[in-house]
């Protein structure tokens, strides 16, 4: 038998799909057997991938993350992270390529990490559920990545809440269920930041104040973290320690805008809203109390005792 020195067009299209990656399986199925395949590594026409899985050329994480699929079987999808960045709602591919199979494997490079249970995908390559790749890389994610995650999915309209929310209900063992159903809650209202989040919880939510509206305001042109529209106040929040240059000019426009108006401004930083957010919420429920509110702030867990 004359060793093969080349490969059939349809094996060839079938691997630009698959971001150079072939399977043996799938070499078999075009009559190129074991042997064959090992004098096609020998003259550079087929690398190794791992056991199982050649290239028709080098590629990048992509075709890492083929090959992961190829591997687990025709029931594999991509999940978590490795979803997740597929789907742009993380920036980075992960080192370790997460693959959910559906069945029971032993493959043991550390590149990959085959999980047999079973998820239900699509793409190419295949890869979880919007809604579920968001449910499970926030349950490894801290608050502040969870909504930024969070503002992609729901925010950008990729993903409605009510989905979110359906599988939470079906998902007692998230280790962070309750919270994550209070973000969701959050980001469906319009908080699109972390700080955004956070606010609405630790400094409105916390101390019973009411209810702003997200990303809203008095004036067409312009949209508020948060709106008291009955109160004539706004609360702004800046995530970066400070503005410079056109940010803040437009910051300072826009509050001139706003005060003409007859509507007031408050802004506050990261580090208020995060490490005291009592005596924001204090800022804010005394400048509700002189503009009308008839209400009063209440106590957190983390106010501070009063003095007797």
């Amino acid at each position: 038998m004359i060793p093969r020195r080349y490969l059939p067009e349809e094996l060839l299209q079938l691997a630009a799909r698959q971001a150079g990656a072939l399977s043996l399986g799938q070499l078999e199925g075009f009559d190129i057997n074991g042997r064959v395949v090992e004098r096609m590594v020998a003259q550079g026409i087929l690398s190794r991938i791992t056991r199982g899985v050649y290239a028709t050329e080098s590629r990048d994480w992509h075709q890492l993350a083929w090959a992961g699929v190829l591997i687990g079987g025709p029931r594999s999808v991509l999940g978590r992270h490795s979803a997740a960045f597929l789907q742009g709602l993380v920036t980075q591919p992960p080192e370790r390529i997460d693959i959910f199979t559906g069945t029971q494997h032993r493959q043991r490079d550390g590149r990959w990490h085959l999980n047999r249970a079973g998820r239900l995908g699509s793409g190419e390559p295949p890869r979880t559920r919007l809604a579920q790749t968001v449910l499970d890389v926030t349950a490894v994610m801290t608050t502040d990545e969870s909504v930024a995650v969070l503002a992609e999915a729901i925010g950008r309209r990729r993903v409605r809440p009510r989905e979110l929310e359906h599988l939470l209900a079906e998902s007692a063992r998230h280790p962070h269920r309750q919270l994550l159903g209070d973000l969701v809650a959050e980001v469906a209202a319009g908080a699109l930041s972390p700080l955004e989040a956070r606010y609405a919880r630790d400094v409105e939510r916390a101390h019973g104040l009411p209810e702003a509206r997200r990303q809203a305001g008095p004036l067409g042109r312009y949209r508020c973290d948060a709106w008291y529209e009955s109160f004539g106040l706004i609360v702004e929040l800046d995530g970066k320690a400070y503005h410079r240059g056109a940010s803040a000019i437009t910051d300072m426009d826009r509050d001139n805008a706003h005060l003409l108006v007859g509507v007031r401004t408050l802004r506050f930083g990261w580090r208020q809203v995060t490490g005291d957010p009592c005596r924001v919420a204090a800022q804010v429920a005394g400048a509700l109390a002189n503009l009308g509110w008839t209400g009063g702030p209440r106590r957190c867990p983390r106010c501070p005792v009063p003095n007797r």
